[in-house]
């Protein structure tokens, strides 16, 4: 009984599940409402099966999910928007990649998949899930879902895949009219959209059928054209090319396309021919219109080519370049097929993605046009400069907007930007250097030019040659390189030297771009390129680069500028140094004129030799032109100069300037000043070879050079005058002035002296001088030695016998000298101490002692070294030295005055003596005395015996004595007796 309840039971569900499968089945075939018919599925199989979850699942067109298009059972919000997994963890998407339908017994312990979020929320056990559509192209999934174990029979799977097939023959047939409608649509919309017009003709060329468009076009006479012969509807068309293709087309039934002119219509026609079983099928438009915009078109194309900027139409969606000039694609490097290819993005460096080209345009949509700085890139990958003027334009005859941008190429421009920006820093730097060029003297402005040239034109070497006027000659004098490369690894050209002359003389720039590079450079870096530019009667400055080519016209223009600018401030410099020195030169003069004044108002003033020396001494000092000053005494005998008078240093420093040995005086400039009577200068004591024994002395004390003055008046010397200068070289206007200022000095003195002399009881000392060969100074010269004259005495035979001292020599040199000379007689050694050795000697000739004696002078001293006499006499205050001196030179020409001084003749003077001595003596008392005296016969022992000495007298014994004796007492008388008359 069960056994035939549960067989009832299963054969109902089955009849009900068929029946529910037809309702369906004949809905699916009556309705277009997709939506609805999955609505009713999915009630249908729930209310069927019992089912608590039913849905249908549509694959979206990624593949990767699918969508919940339509259920029961689910929470609300989920259909229409939940998505599920198409992957093998689901079974959803584990059903897509089987043949049949998956059977879930249990959900929660199915090794096949695991349940998605959408069935393990809703508790899902059981369920049942199949293909919708074909297993290769699935349209989804249809699923039943449990939420208590249950066990699906075949009859119920197969209830469900029946159900799976309604809705995917559904979806097909939908789909299909959705097709088909949407190609019918789409072939009216053509059609509607045919502007052609449109003639059918059969095989005996009579017109079966004409569009509107056609009629419009073709119908002359309103009449129509259908079933009338085509050709006497256009006889005009007989042989033409119209006849000629159309019967063409017939022969050979393949298609053709021509353009061709239609004189009755006067109007250009574009034809397409077919063929066809039954005549011909011809499509016609009237491209009168467009011919004429092809040739505008192909005048406006023409026009665009010839154009220098680069013409670009874009397509704003894409970036993509629909057409472009010929200047373009000379530009990119590109042909024409290969630019209308890329993208802007593909050559404009500034918009390297689509979304930068996107970003672009929007906000060119927004201005319309704009204009901006980019760069290009061609074909090679190089890139180059561009101007791009850009405008969005969008016109009511166009179905959408185009890009229009025009390109132009301003690499050249940039390149003259940059050249304007290198002169504009180039002359930027040369102003500064100019600034410095005006506070530089001429020297400095030599050392800086070479540094301005290679500065201001950032090149690797600047050279200076210089014209030297003292010697004609143009030499290289500085020189720079760049801080980059070594100096000595440059290179200058063999030639250099010879152009830089040519440069000067002709006074044109020298420019060149190639210079050839011997073979045998040592340099590394030889110099390519040159430029020499003249500056003048100054010189040459030459630039010069290791590359070729590198001075075009704007540097050669900028280094004439520089040539220029430093000729004219040298010219400048030159004027303004000669100026100031000259305005120097007149201050100086001013001062050396207000100090002469001065002295010479001080010489006026002066009563004393004392106050002439402290008045020149003190004014020179304190003038801003000299350091300090001396006025020296000139000893003869020593052959040196005393200072007897100083201001400006103290007498410590004037001790070390002056203390030297008694050779290096007598080879001094001062000593030399006396000698000679001319002005003596040291011009740098720093370097001059005669200032070397008071060098280190004269520069601690701030002498750079030494001027020293005779004090010469009347061919009398009254001293020297020794100035310091405070710097080296000095003017030869000042030695000029300074000697002037000697003689104005030495008549200052003499005047002085003059008035002394009238006023007291004087004499006058004067220093003489000769080298003549006279015989003991022949005698000093062959012996090398220093003779002092002792005395002299005149013998009767008109000899004169001669007492002296030589030193530094035995005594048998001067014997045997001696003996070798005519003039001298006899000598005799009188007494030897140490290196001194006494004579007498006999003389056949009168001596220079004599003539001083003759002219009535006292000799004060006479000494002899090295084949020059000097000697210092005293004459009296009467006499008349100008005559003295020139009766002496009568007889020795080359007698020189070396000083005069006046000296007051003191109270109970040797002279006074001597003078009563020889007034009371007899010339024979006189000279036995003389000879007694000189030739030691008073010494204790005696040197020389009496009868010696009356032998050389030839005398006899008893006549010496007698002379002796009575010379003797009248000396004695002298002394003792107390009236000196007597």
């Amino acid at each position: 009984m069960d056994s035939t309840v549960g067989q009832n039971s299963e054969l109902q569900t089955r009849v009900q599940q068929q029946e529910v499968a037809a309702k369906l089945g004949q809905q699916a075939l009556e309705t277009d409402n997709l939506e609805q018919l999955m609505h009713d599925a999915t009630f249908s199989i729930a209310e069927t099966l019992d089912n608590v979850y039913v849905k249908i699942l549509e694959v979206t067109p990624s593949g990767d999910e699918m969508f919940l298009q339509q259920g029961v059972g689910w929470r609300d919000g989920l259909v229409g928007e939940a998505t599920v997994s198409a992957d093998l963890d689901s079974q959803a998407g584990y059903t897509l990649l089987s043949e049949k339908p998956i059977i879930v017994d249990d959900l929660r312990t199915d090794e096949r998949f695991s349940g998605p979020e959408l069935l393990t929320s809703h508790e899902v056990v059981s369920g049942i899930s199949v293909i919708i559509g074909a297993v290769e192209e699935p349209w989804g999934v249809l699923g039943v879902h449990t939420t208590e174990r249950r066990e699906f029979t075949d009859h119920d799977v197969n209830f469900v895949q029946s159900i799976a097939n309604v809705l995917a023959a559904a979806i097909t047939k939908i789909n299909a009219k959705q097709q088909l409608y949407e190609k019918e649509k789409k072939l009216k919309e053509t059609f509607d959209r045919i502007t052609d017009g449109f003639i059918g003709m059969d095989a005996d060329w009579t017109v079966t059928y004409i569009n509107d468009r056609g009629k419009e076009l073709i119908d002359f006479d309103g009449e129509g054209l259908v079933n009338r012969n085509f050709w006497d509807v256009f006889e005009p068309a007989l042989g033409t090319a119209f006849e000629e293709q159309y019967r063409e087309v017939v022969a050979t039934q393949e298609p053709t396309s021509f353009e061709e002119y239609y004189p009755p219509l006067d109007g250009w026609f574009k034809v397409h021919v077919y063929p066809s079983a039954s005549g011909l099928s011809i499509y016609f438009r009237d491209i009168t219109e467009h011919r004429k915009h092809e040739r505008d078109h192909a005048l406006f194309r023409t026009l665009l080519d010839y154009s220098t900027d680069a013409v670009f139409i874009e397509d704003p969606r894409t970036g993509e370049i629909i057409d472009a000039n010929d200047t373009a694609t000379r530009q990119l490097g590109y042909p024409r097929e290969e630019l209308l290819d890329l993208t802007i993005a593909d050559i404009d460096t500034e918009l390297p993605t689509q979304e930068d080209y996107q970003a672009f345009v929007t906000n060119l949509k927004d201005d319309g046009h704009t204009t901006f700085n980019g760069t290009h890139r061609r074909k090679d990958g190089s890139t180059f400069p561009v101007e791009v003027n850009v405008s969005y334009i969008e016109l009511d005859q166009l179905e959408r907007g185009y890009v229009l941008a025009l390109a132009r190429d301003v690499t050249e421009r940039k390149h003259a930007e940059e050249r304007i920006r290198e002169n504009k820093a180039a002359l930027e730097r040369l102003n500064v250097a100019t600034q410095e060029l005006i506070d530089a003297d001429p020297e400095e402005m030599r050392l800086q030019t070479v540094d301005i040239a290679q500065l201001v034109l950032d090149i690797e070497y600047a050279g200076l040659w210089l014209y030297d006027e003292t010697i004609g000659e143009l030499d290289e004098y500085a020189s720079r390189t760049s801080p980059e490369i070594e100096p000595d690894t440059v290179q200058l050209p063999t030639n250099l030297s010879e152009r830089a002359w040519r440069t000067f003389v002709s006074d044109d720039v020298d420019v060149e771009n190639d210079v050839e590079c011997s073979e045998n450079d040592t340099g590394t870096s030889p110099l390519r390129s040159l430029v020499l530019a003249p500056l003048g009667r100054h010189g040459v400055i030459c630039v010069g680069s290791t590359q070729s080519d590198t001075f075009d016209d704007r540097l050669v223009d900028l280094v004439e500028t520089i040539a220029t600018t430093v000729e004219t401030a040298w010219d400048r410099a030159d004027g303004e140094a000669k100026l100031e020195q000259q305005n120097s030169e007149l201050a100086r003069v001013d001062r050396l004129n207000m100090l002469i004044r001065e002295i010479d108002q001080a010489l006026v003033r002066a009563e004393t030799i004392e106050s002439i020396d402290e008045a020149v001494c003190e004014r020179l000092a304190e003038s801003a032109l000299f350091e300090f000053a001396w006025i020296g005494e000139f000893d003869a005998a020593g052959d040196t100069v005393a200072a007897r008078q100083w201001a400006g240093i103290d007498g410590t420093s004037l001790e070390q300037l002056t203390t030297s040995e008694e050779s290096v005086w007598s080879e001094s400039q001062v000593v030399a000043a006396v000698r000679t009577g001319e002005v003596q200068v040291v011009a740098d004591t720093a370097t001059d070879p005669r200032a070397s024994p008071w060098r280190e002395a004269a520069l601690e004390s701030g002498a750079r050079s030494c001027i020293c003055i005779p004090l010469v008046y009347d061919e009398s010397i009254y001293g020297v005058l020794v100035v310091y200068g405070r710097t080296p070289q000095p003017d030869e206007r000042n030695v000029d002035v300074l000697s002037e200022l000697g003689e104005t000095i030495a008549h200052a003195i003499h005047a002085v002296e003059t008035r002394v002399t009238q006023q007291t009881d004087s004499i006058v000392e004067l220093t003489l001088q000769t080298t003549a060969e006279l015989p003991l100074v022949r005698l000093s010269l062959e012996t090398d030695c220093v003779i002092e004259f002792e005395g002299a005495v005149p013998r009767d035979d008109g000899d004169v016998t001669v007492f002296f001292t030589a030193n530094d020599v035995s005594p048998d040199e001067v014997m045997v000298a001696s003996e070798q000379s005519l003039i001298i007689k006899e000598v005799f050694p009188l007494a030897q101490q140490d290196t001194a050795s006494q004579f007498k000697a006999r003389l056949a000739d009168s001596t220079l002692a004599s003539k001083f004696l003759e002219q009535g002078a006292t000799i004060r001293s006479l000494n002899i070294d090295a084949g020059t006499a000097t000697a210092v006499v005293e004459l009296q205050e009467s006499a008349d030295v100008r005559e003295f001196v020139e009766g002496i030179k009568r007889d020795v020409p080359d007698l020189d005055l070396l000083a005069r001084q006046s000296r007051a003749r003191p109270p109970d003077t040797e002279q006074q003596l001597q003078t009563t001595f020889e007034k009371r003596l007899t010339p024979r008392q006189q000279e036995i005395l003389q000879l007694a005296y000189r030739s030691g016969y008073f010494e204790s022992p005696r040197v020389q015996t009496g009868k010696g000495l009356s032998d050389e007298l030839d005398l006899s014994q008893s006549t010496f004595n007698y002379h002796l004796r009575g010379g003797e007492r009248k000396l004695l008388a002298m002394v003792f007796d107390l009236d000196p008359e007597e």
